[in-house]
């Protein structure tokens, strides 16, 4: 996965956490609020088992690019106007 990707990705997850961990903890809740030292394991289960929506914007980037990197007709990856398949596509495909 290319780095600024990664880097996207984990920066969704650690606000994804943070905002499970607020959650949890708003008063708003009352009694089901929850306390403690147990609230960010928690929050990171949550974040965890959404995984899915959390990486959606992640692959449509990387579908995005596909696209663009998808050989022509000739052959040839009409961004980077090299034999197809393309470093860019290569390294998205694995």
């Amino acid at each position: 996965m290319p780095p600024d990707l990664a880097d996207d990705f984990e920066q969704a997850h650690r606000q994804s956490v943070g905002a499970a961990a607020a959650g949890m903890q708003d008063a708003a809740l009352g009694a089901v609020r929850l306390m403690g030292t147990a609230v960010p394991v928690l929050a990171e289960a949550a974040v965890c088992s959404a995984t899915p929506f959390l990486r959606a914007p992640l692959l449509g980037r990387i579908s995005a690019a596909l696209l663009l990197h998808a050989p022509g007709s000739d052959g040839q990856c009409p961004q980077c106007a090299v034999p197809a398949p393309c470093p860019t596509e290569r390294t998205l495909r694995t």
